[in-house]
């Protein structure tokens, strides 16, 4: 399989720059649309938002120094495009409370294992009251398993922010468990 930064080369040099930039995609589109996933919730907005992040990294990958891994830069432009959406989201008016809890008690009932689905739901409704930047942080460690080093390079925080963000999610998430 072709690394990335061969990838990236045959992009910015305009061979086969198609061809280049599907097999980027291929590669790490499953790993980005869940990373928004969990930040956005819903699927249909998921997909919209990994769209915008591919389109943003086709137009912008001609500038792309290689100074991080892609990896690294392509997350920052996924957690940026999952920022915006969720601030235009906010904006426009946030989701009622019984249509997210529909949404749930709709995924526990297909389920197999009532126990773990009802693991899962509580996991996935405590990560959804994390603040945005906690979310994020905590996806990318516990999800994830990236280092801090990493995870404050996508962030643009310090390596303290990012074990202070993670550590404070833990925290909150905690206590929300604790009160279901």
């Amino acid at each position: 399989m072709h690394n990335d930064q061969d990838l990236i080369i045959q992009f910015q040099q305009g061979f086969q720059k198609e061809a280049a930039f599907t097999l980027l995609l291929k590669k790490h589109q499953q790993k980005v649309y869940f990373q928004i996933k969990r930040m956005v919730s819903e699927h249909a907005d998921a997909d919209d938002v990994a769209q915008q992040v591919w389109i943003k990294v086709w137009s912008k990958l001609d500038g792309f120094k290689m100074e991080s891994k892609f990896s690294t830069w392509l997350f920052r432009v996924a957690y940026n495009e999952t920022l915006d959406f969720l601030q235009k989201q906010k904006k426009q008016a946030t989701q009622s409370q019984s249509e997210d809890n529909l949404d749930y008690e709709n995924a526990a009932a297909g389920s197999d294992s009532p126990k773990s689905s009802q693991i899962q739901i509580a996991l996935e409704q405590a990560i959804q009251q994390l603040p945005e930047k906690q979310r994020f942080v905590f996806m990318l460690r516990y999800f994830e398993e990236m280092n801090y080093e990493k995870i404050a390079s996508i962030t643009g925080t310090s390596v303290g922010g990012a074990k202070a963000n993670f550590h404070q999610a833990l925290k909150k998430m905690e206590e929300i468990l604790k009160k279901d």
